[in-house]
């Protein structure tokens, strides 16, 4: 018996196990008609099923999700939270195209909403959001969110890095389908790696997630859905191009082998061969770049409760940049000053998991991925070479204990990376820094749910982890509380511990873009960042007559035990790399949105930033990060298929890397200016299934003048691109389109 119960500790759920049943409906000539084929389903789980010839549905609970949507191409989608275990619940669906005369609808889904039934502080986006932007890759999604920064890291990669609660956006668990992704070697830039039209949707939550997810989320966590087999259209083609000169394409076909399985394929291939120096400081100001994505993946649903899918997924991705001449030149002069960047990735991942089909909320299943990934870079006359190797394994079991009231998951997990992070010079042996590091991590974890109805949750977690490499365990707590005193009030605190292994020269590449001495004399040891975070917010619905404005305001706290800090103040010709134990940021953020009449949506938002770090000479203001920051969206649709987006932003003054040492010439002001960007976006819908959109980024043309210091030598020893903080290309045009075939009716 104890061998069996191993082994069954080693599957993840899938599934639910109670079943909600019930119709879908829309009308015709005024009359309630039967909907078949409509897709019913979960979010953020793949469980999902289609409506019979009489639009009947019956689906399992899941305990994963409390929200059951509905969608059908051609029909607006929708969604409903489901509290209880059993019951009917029934959709009507209205097309998306036309107006139904003596039909009154009450509600409708958010493109981005708060799970109100969650402890945690989560936002679900969906793909009509993402279809707001130009969302190229997932570092350009987040646009229109309060919650995510988006900053260019220096004037020479072209690397954009999100941010999170004032933080770097390493400090946040970003996962493909609860499966780390955007981590070790791709942590700042994995995001580059997710294609914007492959995402189905994604819940983005702030501050510490579940203990199931691992231990290093520290700032939140970001968990992306890709269409799977069951949601994805029979075709989606999307192609995309800027003014920059940037061109993509990307394709997405979902087929039904038979009933029990099938497949879902998606293609990205992005193109941009154009070397632009819009403000002729002799550098390309985005480097000429290329990447492959291929995703497919099969999933297999037995009719015994047994349930899986596995996949693969390969990237190669490749950029060129620095001096024009360098970028223009096959065989580029010794001199010149270049930027290289060759990557690879491949990834077997999959799920299984069983249901049993006798007791409620019972499940155990497994989630896999192993993954190899390398970086080859050239930064003028320095090179990094980084090489991955991971497996990962998780698994779960989950029960009630007597009543829905309490519930818990427990299970097992293992992480393994071998990496290698290497630095040195062209040309010359040895090397400037130079770790081979394994880490193999078992670990344990237990999390206890206690909600006694609809309006108190409580979720305490607690994991314990051995690394070898540091030869200790690593015990993470957390704990989230959710209360509702009112229906229109949410009030949510939480908070924990978490805990990630830096990679030294892979985190930091954009310290490579200048002249700078890397100077690791001041880190004791290789040690690994720890950190605590705790947070409150409330969500308020306010009516205003027949509508209501919906407000949120969070605060979260983050302090260091130990991070790695790059220090560039104390020389201007060197990057001091210190282990500071004072690091701290704090976040407070307001965000109202609301209807101001049927289909014109307003969204403003403030936040303000507090982030310090530990440098040699003391605490000071964490470099390139605003104190302030604002911004307002105005979303307009139309019933025939238009719809209109604009977006304001403000970003406050951001503290530069201190100058006083240079010589006068070099010297730079200690803060940016503030300035304001303007992005819009025009967007039309037809019914066969095509969508056209034109827009432009940076619509007022703000451009940050001379962002690289004494760019007209770049072999001397104050060159130095980390002082971006403002747009360099200027205003950038784009259109494209979208085009949706569903899959046939059954």
């Amino acid at each position: 018996m104890k061998n069996i119960g191993i082994i069954l500790l080693a599957f993840l759920p899938l599934l639910g196990y109670a079943q909600i049943s019930g119709t879908v409906s829309t009308f015709e000539n005024n009359k309630k008609t039967p909907l078949p084929g409509a897709n019913v389903f979960w979010e953020g789980t793949e469980t999902g099923t289609t409506t019979d010839e009489n639009g009947k549905y019956t689906i399992d609970r899941v305990p994963e999700s409390s929200t059951l949507s509905v969608s059908f191409i051609g029909f607006k989608a929708e969604s409903k939270v489901i509290i209880s275990r059993t019951g009917t619940t029934n959709f009507i669906m209205l097309p998306a195209e036309s107006e139904l005369s003596e039909v009154d609808v009450v509600g409708r889904v958010d493109a981005t909403s708060i799970d109100l039934t969650s402890a945690e502080l989560t936002y679900k986006i969906d793909d009509k959001e993402l279809r707001k932007a130009a969302c190229c890759n997932l570092s350009e999604s987040f646009e229109t969110n309060a919650s995510v920064d988006v900053a260019f890291t220096d004037a020479v990669t072209g690397t954009r890095q999100i941010e999170m609660l004032g933080l770097a956006g390493k400090y946040a668990l970003i996962q493909r389908e609860n499966i780390p992704f955007a981590r070790g070697l791709n942590a700042n830039t994995g995001l580059n790696y997710i294609p914007g039209p492959f995402v189905q949707s994604i819940q983005l939550t702030k501050g510490l997630s579940s203990v199931l997810n691992g231990y290093e989320s520290v700032t939140g966590q970001i968990n992306v859905e890709f269409y799977k087999p069951e949601t994805a259209p029979a075709l989606m083609f999307n192609a995309f191009a800027n003014q920059g000169g940037r061109m993509e394409a990307n394709v997405i076909s979902g087929v039904d082998i038979n009933d029990k399985i099938s497949t879902a394929f998606l293609l990205h291939g992005s193109l941009n061969p154009r070397i632009n120096d819009v403000n002729n400081d002799g550098f390309v100001d985005m480097p000429t770049n290329s990447q492959i994505n291929l995703n497919n993946r099969w999933h297999y649903k037995g009719d015994n409760g047994w349930e899986g899918q596995i996949g693969i997924s390969a990237i190669q991705s490749d950029k060129l940049g620095g001096q024009t001449a360098y970028a223009k030149s096959d065989s580029p002069a010794d001199s010149l000053w270049g930027f290289e960047s060759h990557g690879n990735r491949i990834e077997l991942f999959g799920k299984n998991g069983y249901v049993f089909q006798d007791e409620a909320f019972r499940s155990l299943g497994l989630m896999y991925s192993f993954s190899y990934q390398d970086h080859n870079g050239r930064f003028g006359q320095r090179k990094h070479y980084g090489e991955q190797k991971s497996a990962y394994f998780n698994s779960v079991f989950q029960d009630i204990i007597g009543t829905t009231t309490h519930k818990y998951r427990a299970g097992i997990s293992l992480q393994i990376d071998d990496v290698t992070d290497q630095l040195s010079e062209i040309n010359t042996e040895g090397f400037l820094y130079n770790q081979n590091r394994q880490e193999i991590v078992p670990g344990a974890y237990a999390e206890y749910t206690f909600e006694p109805d609809v309006k108190f949750t409580l979720v305490a977690g607690l994991r314990a982890d051995y690394n070898s490499f540091y030869e200790q365990a690593f015990v993470t707590p957390r704990l989230n509380l959710r209360y509702m005193p009112t229906e229109n009030t949410t009030l949510r605190i939480g908070g924990g511990r978490g805990q990630r292994s830096p990679n030294v020269v892979a985190e930091n590449l954009n310290l490579l873009a200048s002249s700078r001495t890397m100077n690791y004399s001041q880190m004791d040891k290789y040690m690994a960042e720890i950190a605590w975070n705790t947070g409150a917010s409330v969500s308020q619905n306010i009516p205003v007559g027949e509508k209501k404005i919906v407000l949120n305001v969070d605060a979260f706290y983050t302090w260091f035990e130990n991070k790695l800090v790059a220090d560039l103040d104390f020389d201007p010709t060197q990057a001091y790399f210190i282990n500071a134990q004072g690091s701290k940021s704090l976040s407070v953020l307001a965000q109202a949105d609301y209807e101001v009449f049927k289909n014109f949506d307003w969204r403003l938002a403030y936040k303000y930033l507090n982030t310090q770090d530990e440098f040699i000479n003391g605490l000071a203001a964490s470099y390139l990060i605003p104190t302030h920051r604002a911004f307002t969206n105005f979303g307009y649709r139309t019933e025939n298929g238009w719809k209109f987006d604009l977006t304001l932003n403000w970003f406050g003054e951001k503290r530069l890397p201190d100058t006083e040492l240079s010589p006068a010439e070099f010297q730079q002001q200690p803060y940016s200016d503030d300035f304001f960007t303007v992005n819009a976006q025009i967007n039309k819908s037809f019914k066969n299934g095509l969508e056209l959109f034109v827009g432009a980024d940076n619509l007022l043309n703000y451009r940050q003048d001379n962002p690289i210091v004494n760019a007209e030598n770049p072999n001397d020893a104050y060159f130095d691109t980390n002082f971006t903080w403002a747009p360099i290309f200027g205003r950038n045009i784009y259109a494209g389109l979208y085009y949706t075939l569903d899959k046939k009716k059954k």
